[in-house]
């Protein structure tokens, strides 16, 4: 844990698990700390690196869209190049109101990798709605690149019924990570992925 701040981490069987605080993503101290775990990870150990955080790199609500905030450019601009250089797994976060699901696909010198963005703010605050898609071109011109291919695979609904409360179970099983999706709000059925649940195996 890094002394003072909400952020710590933690492995688990081969994953390893990372909090930082999307508010102060700008923070000196709480990104060389991050940097610091990422670049001390034992991979032949941790084979999937799951990131939790508040802000959103790219979401489609009231906060994103077109729109990009003030901690969700620092987030762009500073962390998603760690992930990719550490080629983190999974990145799980909230502030929407919402679910949706990008993948996110890259190359470098070690092959093709997969980086899985999960907006999950379904626990209980009033519903937000789809409000526009990212700007691709300028989240690849912050953070990424061109070598950087970006699919919305998972899109919220127009209306709150479309959207309902909801939470999700992370299931790690070897080379797999599984996520569920399981709504909570009685006759407001969702099935993203034709079923509520998808498995993200392999790079590709």
């Amino acid at each position: 844990r890094l002394a003072g701040y909400p952020t710590y981490a933690f492995g688990y069987g081969n994953t390893f698990v990372l909090a930082f605080d999307s508010n102060i993503a700008d923070d000196e101290t709480q990104y060389a700390w991050v940097k610091a775990q990422l670049e001390g990870l034992d991979r032949r150990r941790y084979q999937h690196v799951v990131v939790f955080f508040h802000h959103p790199a790219l979401s489609s609500g009231p906060h994103g869209g077109p729109v990009v905030e003030r901690p969700t450019e620092a987030v762009r601009r500073r962390y998603m190049p760690l992930f990719r250089q550490h080629h983190v797994r999974l990145l799980l976060t909230g502030h929407e109101h919402l679910f949706e699901h990008y993948v996110e696909r890259y190359r470098d010198a070690s092959g093709d990798h997969r980086l899985d963005h999960i907006v999950s703010g379904g626990g209980g605050a009033p519903i937000y709605t789809f409000t526009g898609t990212p700007d691709f071109a300028r989240y690849r011109r912050t953070s990424a690149g061109d070598s950087v291919q970006v699919q919305h695979l998972v899109r919220p609904g127009l209306s709150a019924g479309d959207n309902p409360h909801h939470f999700l179970v992370v299931t790690v099983d070897g080379p797999n990570v599984e996520v569920e999706y399981i709504g909570v709000d009685w006759g407001r059925e969702m099935q993203p992925y034709r079923t509520t649940r998808t498995v993200l195996s392999g790079r590709r």
